[in-house]
């Protein structure tokens, strides 16, 4: 084939022109995919962010299901008569609740005013303030404003914790949240708008931080004008809301300058938004409202006082309740009772309050006064190590150092001071360094009270120490320190359980002699022989350790003691203590003085337990009443006549009275305590070695338990060395001088007597009917009259007397002494009327009792002395 040029040149052309439709149809291919691409990826994208943003909504909170006012608000606690006693709070909860009726109008306008004056209109989000808030960013004035609306605000403090803590990302997801959510919550069908505009406004003015943990401006109120919120004037108004913005630096207390600033611009919003006129804002400018500030404040700097005594117990009360009757966890009771803005009413009489600590810390009620310190002292040598001391180690130092002999307490707290630089310059050196010291004094002997109604279990007093209070929850002798009971056992698991269980009545008796079980041999309380024959109201009235004993293991038994015990409210009990020295209250634990109060109590109420109560109700902040203990049911214990033959011997007890005897001479040992005008019962109670004095004693009115003795279980008395912390019988000086007061000006309605109490003649010596010889024992007639339960009273007839009043000892009791001789014993010397004599001490030691010398008397049958004296 011939080319020609003309050929190729259409050759050529064809073959670019194929080219160029090629390269058009893959360009328009091209082009078709890219906007495919770009398409997709807007889809794409459009798909993704769209599922982004509606899985950020669909796991925002359900704005059905959250709380949006805040959930911590302080406790209240008033006593008896409507005073508030004590308000509880913990970090977050001191706050109480504000209504809107009781917000003043100028406060309402002056937070619009200033956080979000398009409130009132708004959906919840205010797009003006947001784009106000974006032109402050970019342009760096921080005069702009935020863009939240007290809406938006409301919720991020009380549904997203404040947005603390928050990354970047987090941040973002919360704004978007927090947007949503207030547009939900300010479009609430069949709600009226401006009811629910209200409700925000409330809830965010019971939330908001107001400075130094002052939250809501009902509690900002009262701390920084001493005034209800709905009393506040307008200058008053604007200062509150000038804190938030920043509850620190705005702080009128501590930057009244910085808040003044802040207030100037709320009242010229407030002027400018025509909340107020020009003279109402002239006149709050040249209100001096700073002055009124700081004086309220140097009147209510040092109320943040510790907890009373009482307040501490009511506390662990309230918790148990919770924990016990509603089935909360102790953990949610605790945050409940501390921040769940409860209302308390308790049992407290701030009268009679008032009268048991004027007597507990009037020194006058105590004729020494010693101190027991608390020290700490922390030091770090050159060679980085730190070492503790405390005042453990001045004791080891004088004991082992200086041979001193010394018990832990001191004469004067210059005393103590004296020593604590004496041991200091001995374990310091020049390049020590001293990382912290703290010394506390405690007076000593210490005291405790408990004061009851036994009818409904209401405690309306108590005090756990003397001395000043330093902190809450600190050491509370009436109510979680176990002591050593002594005497007072005796009624508890002795003679209580053997009268009420097993037909035991007063006049039952037991021999008092020397008695020895396995190789512990008890001992009485006083020196100087026995006294024979006794029964239990002499037991109850002369406190004797041997009838005690005796009652429990030939009648009783210490497993059923101590079951009688527990079911008297008495917890503080392990089964070793199921043993002999439980007459006696030789306990492995001890009991407090409130258990110990409260086991007497259902004595005085007749039998029935009412358990000690500290609260009336407990009400939440919503007016619920979560628990009301007036609605409880007193539980009966013992039978009605038990409680009724108690009394009346334990009211002999505080009565002057003499045991029948001859020669050995044993009081009554309540007497110190008795009071005139009204009728009381009692039993004391001194433990080995006089560390432990108590005494438990009551009325028709009133029980009221006092403890004393030293924290470190100093002796108060001993007679062979000489040392003195305090004696043996102040603490029934205060419960008289208590119980005077208390009782001024009320009638005497004595005790109430049942219908099943009987009297009887009866041998004292036997417990049994009089014969004639009961009539001719040679320390005069035996016979007495005595109560009993009806049924109770004896059929027999006294066996141990002879016909001319000589004792017949029975045959299983003639190892200890018999009838065979007649004794006369040496008499015991007499201890010191006005201190100590109607103590009686009680011992559970192993140290055998050695009786006094005895001697056969050369005298005739009319001057025959028993055995048993």
């Amino acid at each position: 084939m011939k080319f020609t040029r003309h050929s190729i040149e259409n050759r050529l052309y064809e073959m670019k022109s194929k080219r160029a439709r090629i390269w058009h149809r893959f360009t328009g291919i091209l082009k078709t995919v890219i906007l495919f691409c770009f398409v997709a990826s807007l889809f794409l994208g459009a798909s993704f962010g769209y599922g982004l943003f509606r899985g950020v909504l669909d796991s925002a909170p359900d704005i059905h299901k959250i709380h949006v006012g805040p959930t911590s608000y302080a406790t209240k606690i008033y006593d008896k008569k409507g005073n508030l006693m004590s308000t509880l709070v913990t970090e977050g909860s001191n706050r109480e609740r504000v209504s809107y009726e009781e917000l003043p109008k100028d406060m309402i306008n002056a937070f619009v005013a200033i956080e979000d004056e398009r409130f009132w209109r708004h959906n919840g989000i205010d797009f003006r303030s947001i784009l106000r808030a974006v032109r402050g960013v970019v342009s760096d004035d921080s005069s702009a404003g935020g863009g939240s609306t007290i809406t938006q605000q409301l919720l991020k403090n009380n549904v997203f914790g404040g947005g603390l803590h928050e990354g970047k990302f987090e941040k973002y997801v919360r704004k978007i949240q927090e947007q949503y959510l207030a547009l939900e919550l300010e479009d609430q069908p069949g709600l009226d708008k401006k009811e629910i505009k209200k409700s925000i406004l409330t809830e965010y003015l019971n939330t908001i931080n107001l400075g130094a943990n002052t939250l809501g401006v009902k509690v900002a109120a009262r701390r920084y004008f001493n005034k209800e919120v709905s009393e506040l004037s307008l200058s008053e108004s604007t200062v509150i809301a000038a804190i938030t913005k920043n509850p620190s630096k705005l702080n009128p207390i501590t930057h009244p300058e910085n808040n003044a600033v802040r207030r100037k611009q709320v009242l010229r919003n407030m002027l400018s938004q025509g909340y107020i006129d020009e003279s109402r804002y002239q006149e709050a400018l040249n209100d001096p409202v700073y002055e009124r500030i700081q004086n309220v404040n140097l009147v209510t700097q040092g109320e943040d006082k510790p907890y009373s005594y009482y307040t501490d117990e009511l506390t662990e009360q309230v918790v148990d309740a919770l924990v016990e009757r509603l089935d909360y966890k102790k953990e949610d009771a605790t945050k409940l009772l501390y921040s769940g803005g409860l209302t308390i009413y308790a049992n407290q009489d701030p009268d009679l309050q008032a009268i048991v600590d004027q007597e507990i810390n009037n020194p006058e009620n105590y004729d020494t006064a010693k101190y027991s310190i608390s020290w700490r002292y922390t030091l770090q040598h050159e060679d980085g190590t730190i070492v503790n001391f405390s005042e453990k180690d001045i004791e080891k130092y004088l004991k082992e150092g200086k041979g001193i002999s010394f018990n832990g307490l001191y004469t004067s707290k210059d005393q103590a001071n004296k020593r604590i630089e004496e041991f200091k310059e001995k374990v310091t050196v020049d390049s020590d360094r001293i990382l912290g010291e703290t010394v506390d004094y405690v007076l000593e002997p210490q005291a405790s009270f408990v004061l009851m109604d036994p009818h409904t279990g209401e405690v309306l007093a108590l005090t756990g120490g003397r001395g000043e209070k330093k902190q809450s929850k600190t050491l509370n002798r009436a109510s979680n320190v176990l002591r050593q009971p002594g005497s007072t056992f005796k009624i508890i698991t002795s003679f209580a359980p053997a009268i009420d269980l097993y037909g035991a009545t007063l006049a039952s008796t037991y021999y008092d002699s020397e008695y020895t079980l396995g190789n512990k041999t008890f001992k009485n309380w006083y020196s100087g022989g026995y006294l024979g024959f006794q029964s239990i109201r002499d037991g109850i009235v002369y406190s004797l350790n041997i009838v005690a004993v005796r009652c429990l293991m030939e009648t009783v038994k210490p497993e059923r003691g101590y079951q009688y015990a527990e079911s008297l409210g008495i917890t503080s009990l392990v089964k070793d203590d199921e043993n002999p020295a439980l007459a006696l209250g030789g306990l492995t634990r001890g009991v407090s003085n409130l258990e110990l109060t409260q086991a007497f109590s259902a004595i005085a109420n007749g039998g029935e337990l009412e358990k000690a109560k500290f609260f009336s109700k407990i009400v939440d902040q919503d007016g619920k009443v979560l628990i009301d203990t007036t609605e409880d049911k007193p539980t009966q214990v013992m039978k009605a006549s038990t409680a009724y033959l108690l009394t009346d011997a334990m009211k002999e007890s505080m009565e002057s009275n003499r045991a029948f005897a001859s020669d050995v001479r044993v009081s009554s040992t309540s007497t110190r305590a008795h009071f005139d005008g009204m009728s009381q019962a009692g039993k004391s109670g001194t433990t080995s070695n006089n560390r432990d004095i108590w005494f438990i004693g009551y009325t028709p009115y009133y029980i009221g338990g006092v403890w004393g003795g030293c924290d470190d279980n100093q002796v108060l008395k001993d007679a062979k060395t000489g040392e003195y912390n305090g004696g043996t019988g102040f603490h029934k000086d205060i419960w008289r001088k208590i119980m005077t007061k208390i009782h001024e000006g009320k009638t005497d309605p004595g005790f109430s007597k049942p219908e099943d109490i009987v009297e009887a003649q009866v041998c004292r010596k036997s417990g049994k009917l009089p014969t004639s010889g009961c009539y001719q024992d040679y320390r005069g007639s035996a016979v007495i009259t005595e109560l009993f339960a009806k049924g109770t009273v004896p059929t027999e007839k006294c066996t141990y007397h002879t016909s001319w009043g000589a004792m017949l000892v029975p045959e299983n009791l003639r190892d200890l002494d018999t009838d065979d001789h007649y004794y006369s014993y040496k008499e015991p010397e007499e201890e010191d009327e006005d201190s100590d004599r109607d103590s009686d001490r009680d011992s559970d030691s192993s140290e055998k009792n050695t009786k006094n010398k005895i001697t056969i008397s050369e005298q005739g049958p009319s001057k025959k002395k028993s055995a048993e004296d």
